[in-house]
């Protein structure tokens, strides 16, 4: 126990009450005597709230250390949220009368509009809690006079500068671990195979540890790892399993390994049913892998054992990476060598922190005084981070000299939970403010190694305290602040995008400070705790059967369900815990172990949420009473599988995230009606009326991304006078046109399919256009108007198999990446595709043509030095895969800029011009795989290249010696001829050489690359 927890709830009160005083005054107009009773009251309740949101302010940020208010604290919170119920239960009455008058058409149900309130048949049991709550207020807001109120508000305006500047992002940077990096690469491409008493190994796969206590660095550098260029090159499958995450049995281990290989390939993986041993089998098989298991536990050692049997089926030279903190669990896998992460010394570790708090700039009186706060931080690099963030904010030695002297640093001396963290996450979060540290502290309650979605963990947060604040932009501001937190270095990025962790050195703390409020109740064999006075509750008990205390009068605003697995009857344990109503507005079963199949009506009793996620519970029939949730604005249905949905569903008309896949969407009725929709991932165009493409002309609020399918069952009624509107959905981003197999061929398709996309011209803030087996010949002029498009950065047409000429997408003047795959009947490209602008592709990047069997020619920019700037002047990386009969590159293509070409599959690509390549002068990546033909590569090239992969071709180096200092590792295959003898010079650490056959990876000393059974030379 750290002393007096931390109260969290103030900051979104001055919202509730504004928003109830606003309500008052309405609804007084329409009742005179309502008026004359609770007047005065109102207005005292007014004229304090100013004063209000200061004191709970700096009454919130003292209450971590001073617990002198946290009575009057708790007391006035507890009154705020009656009133916020108060207004919950107004809401829906109103839209249920809103519902009965349905003979207008339904829209906008998310507004708390005064306008409407008026017109509320509000009975006299509303009428009387509504006097309760002002009453209560009231007597509350009489309490400020005291003296110690007065000094509180003196303390706000001496902190008044406590709010700091906006940090920049963070990124995974790994200082003083040089060696231990080199050591990790050794171990993986070794210049000669590991000895027998090395890394455990065996033919196929090599296993490493990195063990370290908590906070040292492991995660960190195991990412580096992996995001290594020469590592992405050097194996065909890449996968991260957070081994901390439970899993249940060794399928379930299998199956996190398959989707993580299957997510870096983006293929599919992922979507085997029923995963398996077998099923690992078959993704490795034949294939070099490196796995990275992240926070390994003793749990893990059974199902390891069972795994392995299946990984001798992968390529020579595959590597498991595996983090622990436990020296007994890396010998467990069978390990006898393996790399420690020790503290780092204090040397090293002011490095890192300076890092973080001055980036660039340096300040020499604050350097003293930083170096007196490193002493404190135990050698941990993730804490000299977080600390060195904090301090960064405001680079004042007066703030400097008031971290350093805080009491927190001398606490943990007397503290029994042997957490060295706790001074530092006690001092950052008494800097954090109020609305970041209550959605802080309420990821506390969440599981150890809990991998957070970010726009998921934003839904909670809005749904659980913040619906009284303006609406406007709330999703926006609230990634602000998870932003903000990252940056703080509070939430730790992964290899997933938008996907984050908190370290348990940082978590344990935190649930600490938050305990008054955030609780999970687990069976760690801790003392039993009434849960009804908590708001945010997490269950995380294998056997939900057993007696959870949750009270006819709890407060709780959250239930998160986790495990479960040992629950009989499942139905009968959640109909207790859940047996009473309550004002819940977060329901999440995702995690939720023991499979539902029904979802039974005692979700209706919580009229009040918003938030409900039944995904992955294998639920297959949802009860007609879920669609009295009026208020809900997130539902979760993903992995269900349901014949069909009620019929009105249409009638959750607050509903604004949908999280379900196509086939769950095709089965909502008239989900056009649900306008206030912004995430809606997918949407599949069926044949029968509120199904057809025309249900989307009114969710204008739709953002993000949206994926339209079916595209072919489209009529011409259906799109004429543009009934998508897709014009008018100003906050879609990104867009997927997607037309499916029954779109044919014929004529007559190919006509349908033209009349549709001319119809469906997205918005102008569009950012991203993904085109998909469209059946046209052509395309429509909106493709590339650079008047219209002046933010589209992205640009994807896949299988458009009766494509014939391209769009002049070199005029859209944002253009950053443009693939195109799959184009089979496209048999040139030229002055079409580059347009008639003075710019050609101004902006981009990342160009790939892949899969383009009858492309011949590609022109080049006529005219070039005389009427047009330089065309691609941006442009870094060229991937051409799969073009059998292309017969060369144009010179406008391969720019000075040119960091990464990719040539695979494309027999005749050097056949005209075998030294097309010589003008490249800053190329990082060079891979050629399978073209035909000579190819000439200038030894100059070698002065820039990092990574040169040459498989089946023959290469032939000439005009100059000893170019490669850059130059980390050469993979080649089935090469018949190479004679290299000026590498001979070249010391054996500078060059790790890879020879890739058929049967597996040898290793050799660069000294005997002179030998390989391979065809090339320097001339």
């Amino acid at each position: 126990m750290v002393g007096p927890g931390l109260t969290v709830g103030g900051w979104f009160a001055g919202a509730v009450i504004a928003n109830f005083v606003a309500k008052v005054r309405s609804i007084m107009e329409d009742h005179h005597a309502l008026q004359a009773e609770a007047g005065d009251m109102m207005y005292s309740v007014e004229a304090a709230l100013p004063r209000i949101k200061i004191l709970v302010e700096v009454t919130e940020r003292r209450a971590i250390s001073n617990g002198s208010f946290a009575a009057w604290l708790q007391q006035f919170k507890d009154v705020v949220s009656e009133a916020e119920d108060l207004l919950d239960d107004f809401e829906t009455k109103r839209i249920q009368e809103k519902l009965l008058r349905k003979g207008s058409k339904v829209g906008s149900a998310a507004s708390f509009a005064l306008k409407y309130v008026r017109n509320l048949l509000l009975s006299d049991t509303d009428l009387q809690r509504l006097k309760d709550v002002l009453k209560k207020l009231n007597k509350i807001i009489s309490e400020i006079g005291g003296t110690g109120f007065h000094s509180m508000l003196d303390l706000a305006d001496a902190e008044e500068g406590v709010t700091m500047r906006i940090l920049p992002p963070t990124r995974p940077v790994v200082i003083g671990r040089d060696e231990e990096k080199q050591q990790l690469l050794s171990m993986m491409f070794p210049a000669a195979p590991p000895p027998r008493d090395g890394a455990e190994s065996s033919k196929q796969f090599s296993v490493i540890p990195v063990v370290g206590a908590a906070g040292v660095g492991k995660t960190t550098l195991a990412q580096v790892i992996y995001n290594d260029p020469n590592v992405k090159e050097a194996f065909a499958l890449r996968g991260w399993v957070l081994a901390s995450r439970r899993s249940r049995n060794s399928g379930d281990f299998a199956k996190d390994i398959i989707d993580s290989f299957g997510t870096e390939q983006q293929d599919n993986l992922q979507t085997m049913p029923g995963p398996s041993e077998c099923d690992l089998l078959s993704a490795i098989e034949n294939k070099r892998f490196f796995l990275v298991l992240d926070d390994v536990q003793v749990n893990l050692h059974e199902m390891w054992a069972s795994l392995r049997s299946a990984l001798p089926g992968a390529a020579n030279g595959s590597v498991v990476l595996l983090t622990t903190r436990s020296e007994e669990v890396a010998n467990s896998f069978g390990t006898t060598a393996h790399v420690t992460l020790e503290q780092l010394p204090f040397p090293v570790l002011c490095r890192v922190f300076e890092h973080h708090a001055f980036g660039k700039k340096k300040n020499a009186s604050l350097e003293l005084i930083g170096k007196k706060i490193v002493q404190n931080l135990h050698g941990l690099p993730l804490l000299a981070e977080a600390i060195g963030r904090l301090l960064r904010q405001k680079l004042d030695e007066g703030h400097w000299q008031k971290i350093s002297r805080s009491h927190w640093w001398h606490f943990a001396e007397d503290d029994d939970s042997q957490n060295v963290a706790l001074p530092s996450v006690a001092i950052m979060c008494e800097y954090l403010s109020d609305h970041l540290r209550k959605c802080l502290c309420y990821c506390s309650i969440f599981p150890s190694g809990y991998l957070f979605e970010k726009n998921m963990l934003i839904h909670m947060w809005i749904a659980s305290f913040m619906q009284q604040h303006d609406g406007i932009g709330m999703e926006e501001k609230e990634k602000e602040w998870f932003d903000e937190l990252s940056n703080r270095s509070f939430f730790q990025p992964t290899i997933w995008k938008n996907k984050y962790v908190i370290p348990d050195i940082i978590r344990e703390p935190i649930y600490s400070i938050a305990q008054k409020e955030c609780h999970a109740a687990t069976d760690s064999g801790e003392p039993k705790r009434s849960l009804q006075l908590y708001r945010h509750l997490a269950i995380d008990i294998p056997d939900l059967n057993v007696h959870l205390d949750l009270g006819k009068a709890n407060k709780l605003r959250t239930i998160l369900f986790f495990d479960g697995r040992k629950t009989i009857k499942p139905h009968e344990a959640l109909a207790n815990i859940l047996s009473h109503p309550s004002a819940l507005r977060v329901l999440d079963f995702s995690y939720y172990e023991a499979k539902l199949g029904k979802a039974h009506d005692f979700i209706n009793k919580f009229h009040h949420l918003r938030f409900l996620d039944l995904s992955f519970t294998e639920i297959t029939v949802l009860p007609d009473s879920i669609c009295k949730l009026h208020l809900l604005q997130v539902l979760g249905l993903r992995g269900c599988q349901f014949k069909e949905l009620p019929r009105a569903m249409n009638e959750l008309i607050s509903l604004r995230f949908l999280y379900a896949e196509a086939r769950t969407v095709s089965l909502i009725y008239k989900i056009g009606q649900l306008t206030n929709l912004q995430g809606l991932e997918e949407f599949p165009i069926g044949k029968t009326e509120g199904h057809k493409i025309t249900e989307l002309k009114d969710l204008n609020e739709v953002s993000g991304r949206l994926c339209i399918c079916n595209l072919e069952e489209v009529t011409c009624t259906d799109i004429e006078g543009g009934e998508p509107e897709l014009f008018r959905k100003r906050h879609l981003k990104k867009l997927v046109l997607k037309w499916g197999s029954a779109a044919g061929t014929s004529t007559i398709a190919s006509d349908g399919c033209m009349r549709t996309l001319a119809g469906l011209k997205p918005n102008a803030n569009l950012e991203e256009l993904r085109i998909q087996c469209y059946m046209g010949v052509g395309f429509p002029a909106w493709m590339a108007d650079e008047q219209y498009f002046t933010k589209l950065q992205h640009i994807h047409l896949i299988e458009c198999e009766q494509l014939i000429t391209l769009p002049p997408l070199g005029q859209l003047p944002s253009l950053v990446i443009l693939v195109l795959q799959g184009l089979s009947v496209v048999e040139k490209i030229g002055s079409e595709f580059y347009g008639t602008n003075y710019r050609v592709f101004p902006s981009l990047e990342e160009l790939k043509f892949l899969d383009m069997p009858n492309w011949r020619e590609w022109s080049d920019i006529e005219e070039l030095q005389d009427s047009r700037a330089l065309p691609f002047p941006h442009l870094r990386k060229v991937q051409i895969r799969n073009c059998k009969v292309l017969s060369g590159m144009p010179l406008c293509c391969l720019q000075a800029s040119l960091e990464e070409l990719d040539l695979s599959g494309c027999n005749e690509i050097f056949a005209c011009k075998p030294s097309s390549l010589e003008g490249l002068k800053c190329l990082l990546c060079l891979k050629i795989h399978h073209c035909l033909g000579r190819i000439y590569l200038p030894c100059d090239l070698l002065g820039s290249l990092e990574v040169l992969n040459l498989q089946t071709c023959k290469v032939y180096f000439h005009g100059g010696r000893g170019q490669i200092i850059k130059l980390r590792r050469i993979l080649t295959s089935d090469c018949h001829e190479l004679n290299l003898d000026e590498f001979k010079a070249i010391r054996k650490e500078q060059l790790v050489l890879e020879v890739l056959l058929s049967k597996g990876v040898h290793y050799l000393p660069s000294c005997f690359v002179n030998n390989w059974n391979s065809e090339a030379s320097i001339s």
